[in-house]
């Protein structure tokens, strides 16, 4: 614990007062701490004045922050003091930090030329998480970064110097907190992306452990936080600070073996093409028919039809015949070839009632008779029998 009876005091007076987690209450006794600090002209030292300010932030004082940021001349790291504030879900000390400050998320480490004293490595300011500088960001979905930990509640161990502190975590601060800022753009296309990869990473870790429901709902404020995220991009047309083409790539990365169905629904909905161009690309995929099958109601056609043809063959191979009759309106998307694999593959494994209403159909095709048409009719009843 440090010898200065000012800093400890100041430490106390903001660690009491995240405890009481007053959203945009000042704590006057922290307030009045952070003026008899500076009026001292203590020589906060770089590891200091990080801890102070992160612990500002996660207290939501706003006044001690920018008292904080006025006196010290330079900060080794702020992200995490904005991870925090968001985490707390301050919005006005995440505003401040972002639009006074220039703080960004994914910042790197800037160390001085001199330095009074011995540092930590970058990692004990990061937490070990992932900045801009990295050559790994976004390689692998699951690696932390600083939005990872927007999303992940106090375990009592963020501090730089002791004592310990923690606050209350509720997910839906944090969101309320950062949809404010992704909401105006403020955040570059990177952060935008990279938070948007945090939500996912979330939802299906809580998806994935589902240990109450608490934290089912909990995924649930990931996903549509995600998914207005990827909604809010699109409305945006290319404009800076809400996220570029790499949204997909992320999508597309978080596909693997045993991805919760939640998250393949989410993606089946906001991004058909994603869902079935990795279809097409992962044939362990292809054998995940009992996820695959109950999201073609939500599937939209791709631009490829080689895409479209991959899903009709996989759902063939696997007999899924209510599932096919679904693609009916997918006629001028899906290829003659393909079918003929479906009809190939479905006679190979006797699948024989699909494989005739595949022909049928196909039939009706060739004949110019629509879809609807045939159903009306009866004749694909007919076909059946």
């Amino acid at each position: 614990m440090s010898d200065t009876p000012i800093l400890e005091a100041l430490q106390s007076a903001l660690s009491k007062q995240m405890k009481e987690h007053n959203l945009n209450e000042q704590d006057p006794r922290a307030n009045e701490l952070v003026d008899i600090l500076i009026a001292e002209n203590y020589p906060l030292n770089l590891i200091e004045s990080c801890d102070l300010l992160e612990r500002a932030c996660a207290a939501g004082n706003l006044y001690v922050v920018q008292a904080l940021c006025s006196y010290v001349d330079f900060f080794i790291y702020r992200s995490f003091a904005l991870v925090l504030a968001l985490r707390s879900g301050h919005v006005d000390v995440a505003q401040w930090l972002i639009e006074h400050e220039n703080v960004n998320l994914l910042a790197p480490i800037q160390r001085p030329s001199r330095m009074s004293v011995m540092l930590p490595p970058d990692t004990t300011f990061t937490r070990s998480a992932l900045t801009k500088a990295s050559t790994y960001l976004f390689l692998n979905p699951l690696d932390p970064t600083p939005a990872t930990y927007i999303f992940r509640p106090y375990t009592g161990h963020e501090q730089l110097l002791n004592p310990s502190y923690t606050a209350p975590f509720k997910i839906a601060d944090a969101a309320r907190a950062t949809h404010a800022i992704v909401e105006r753009g403020q955040f570059d296309n990177t952060v935008f992306d990279d938070i948007f990869r945090a939500y996912l990473v979330a939802a299906a870790r809580k998806f994935r452990d589902r240990r109450d429901k608490a934290e089912i709902a909990d995924a649930q404020i990931c996903l549509s936080e995600a998914a207005y995220m990827l909604q809010l991009h699109r409305r945006m047309k290319g404009k800076d600070g809400y996220g570029d083409k790499r949204l997909y790539d992320i999508l597309e990365s978080i596909i693997v073996p045993g991805t919760a169905s939640e998250i393949y629904s989410f993606i089946a909905q906001d991004s058909s093409e994603t869902l079935l161009k990795k279809l097409t690309e992962y044939g362990w995929l292809q054998d995940e028919v009992e996820v695959i099958a109950p999201l073609v109601s939500s599937l939209t056609p791709s631009i490829h039809t080689e895409y479209n043809g991959v899903l009709l063959y996989v759902l063939a191979k696997h007999n899924r015949i209510d599932e096919i009759k679904l693609l009916e309106p997918w006629q001028g998307h899906i290829d003659e070839k393909s079918y003929e694999k479906a009809i190939e593959i479905a006679s190979e494994l006797e699948h024989i009632e699909l494989a005739t209403y595949l022909v049928s159909y196909m039939q009706e095709l060739k004949s110019g008779k629509s879809s609807e048409g045939m159903e009306s009719s009866g004749l694909l009843d007919d076909l059946m029998l």
